[in-house]
């Protein structure tokens, strides 16, 4: 809000923001993580990539693991993306801020310290094993008693401070091209992950079309592949057919539909998402209308479809910042996994991501490993743009959870014209195992009602209860940009985020 209101664009609020999350919020996201973007100016949409790939050869052990050295084997791409968005922002949006202006709350925080977040609290006791088994995390995680850190405690980072200020100093591409990118060079050699100074200097980001279908009387927009939100676009195509609005809201027909659109598209993407490079999979094709009525005319209306793929958990950060000027950048950023590899790469203090994780084991599966290739991508952040000139932007964290929440807060804002409050309350669904210790069922938030559990059911669906307003149905915030200029924004009730405005008063200031 401080980069907005001295005049910043929605591009360096969003750069700010994230760099600061880096520094407080370090389980979730960092400066070793992924990251992908929507810019619109209310009338177009452009996407950044900024996503690694993986080296020229695999770990020391040969093999790809989950955690550890061996799941560190991709490059990280969320700065080239920080540099291309900052370029956009410099020529194309006329801003003068720069990295100094951007990175300096990150970097005070990260240096004199910050509390810890309940979010890292609660992500700590439930990956305590993996933090004992993993010593790089001792320094994010534990105290100088050796105990896990509580919320309130002061987390400092005075290797990520130093990172910090280099990259204000330098420019952020110094990661991969000066003294940082030597640093992370010496830092992969002993981490044995397979990465070196080439495929460091080899990481780009791409500025991409993205993908578009029209969603009742408007454009709905996601990131094509590598990223899942192809599918996301699919289940909503298909669900284009049909009168949400003209359902009971929330009730037993309006879940079933999107359960039953989304189970589709999970599947699908298990089969194929990987690397568009090293396949045919052709994103447009796929949103043909052809292709929506096909995947509609599957749908029982009676029936459940019988469950039993495997699941891809994930943990992020999506934030997204509007301008006075009627520019909105949406932003979501991740490390893969809650802590990523679990590696600090030499002494950057930058925790590298797992995203080697993401490839598939079997050699011949279109998402398997190969030098150079980037794995299917969980992250995918959406933007819809209605024909009378109102703008939403929204997004989540969670895995497969990412396109079923924005399932339900697409047809809750757009086909039953709820607040971003109601939407954001609207319990919602997770179908699949998402997260420890779940099973491959349909889960429902309580206030769904019995009701509608019975009808479910009575459909074969194998309903489990979650809390109200439970974390792991997701932690999501929207942007709305009414038709007059207006605009709202909220964050989840189920997460720590926030939501925050320009005052009219500091607008008019402003020349």
């Amino acid at each position: 809000m401080a980069i907005l209101d001295a005049g910043g664009s929605a591009i360096d609020a969003a750069l700010a923001a994230s760099a600061t999350l880096c520094a407080v919020y370090p389980h979730m996201t960092g400066l070793g993580g992924d990251a992908m973007w929507l810019l619109s100016d209310g009338h177009r949409v452009d996407a950044i990539l900024g996503l690694g790939q993986a080296g020229q050869r695999l770990p020391d052990g040969g093999g790809i693991s989950e955690r550890g050295p061996a799941s560190a084997a991709t490059t990280a791409g969320a700065l080239r993306s920080w540099s291309m968005a900052h370029d956009w922002s410099r020529h194309r949006w006329h801003s003068r801020m720069t990295w100094p202006d951007l990175l300096e709350s990150a970097i005070g925080l990260a240096e004199q310290g910050c509390g810890v977040s309940a979010s890292q609290v609660f992500w700590q006791q439930q990956r305590a094993e993996l933090i004992a088994d993993l010593p790089d995390l001792h320094r994010l995680c534990y105290n100088r008693a050796g105990h896990l850190l509580h919320e309130g405690d002061r987390l400092r980072q005075p290797q990520l401070a130093a990172t910090l200020r280099r990259l204000a100093a330098a420019g952020v591409d110094d990661f991969y091209d000066g003294d940082i990118g030597d640093a992370l060079a010496e830092g992969f050699a002993a981490l044995g992950n397979g990465l070196n100074r080439t495929d460091l200097r080899r990481t780009v980001a791409q500025r991409v079309e993205p993908l578009r279908i029209r969603y009742r009387q408007g454009s709905l927009f996601n990131i094509p592949p590598p990223s899942q939100g192809l599918y996301t676009l699919r289940a909503l195509h298909a669900l284009d057919r049909i009168d949400l609005a003209g359902l009971p809201n929330l009730g037993a027909d309006y879940y079933h539909y999107l359960v039953e659109a989304i189970k589709q598209q999970l599947v699908n993407r298990n089969r194929e998402l990987c690397d568009p490079r090293w396949s045919g999979l052709d994103g447009l094709s796929q949103l043909s209308t052809a292709q929506a009525d096909a995947d509609v005319a599957r749908i029982d209306p009676g029936r459940a479809v019988h469950w039993r793929e495997p699941a891809q958990p994930a943990d992020t950060v999506w934030l997204a910042a509007s301008d006075r000027n009627g520019r909105t950048a949406c932003l979501i950023q991740s490390l893969f996994h809650d802590f990523g590899s679990g590696c600090l790469v030499g002494d950057t203090g930058v925790l590298w991501l797992n995203r080697a994780a993401g490839f598939h084991p079997d050699p011949k599966h279109p998402n398997c490993w190969a030098a150079g290739k980037r794995p299917a991508h969980t992250l995918n952040p959406s933007c819809y743009l209605a024909d009378d000139g109102e703008q939403l932007y929204f997004g989540t964290q969670g895995g497969d959870g990412q396109p079923q929440t924005q399932m339900v807060l697409a047809t809750q804002l757009i086909d039953h014209r709820q607040s971003l409050e109601a939407a954001l309350h609207a319990p919602r669904f997770l179908q699949g195992r998402s997260f420890f210790g779940s099973t491959e069922n349909l889960k429902l938030e309580e206030p769904a009602g019995h009701d509608v559990a019975r009808s479910l059911r009575a459909r074969g669906h194998d309903v489990e209860w979650l809390p109200e307003l439970s974390p792991f149905s997701g932690q999501a915030g929207a942007i709305r940009v009414r038709p007059n200029g207006v605009r709202e924004a909220m964050h989840d009730p189920r997460g720590q985020g926030t939501g925050l405005g320009q005052s009219t008063e500091t607008m008019e200031e402003k020349p």
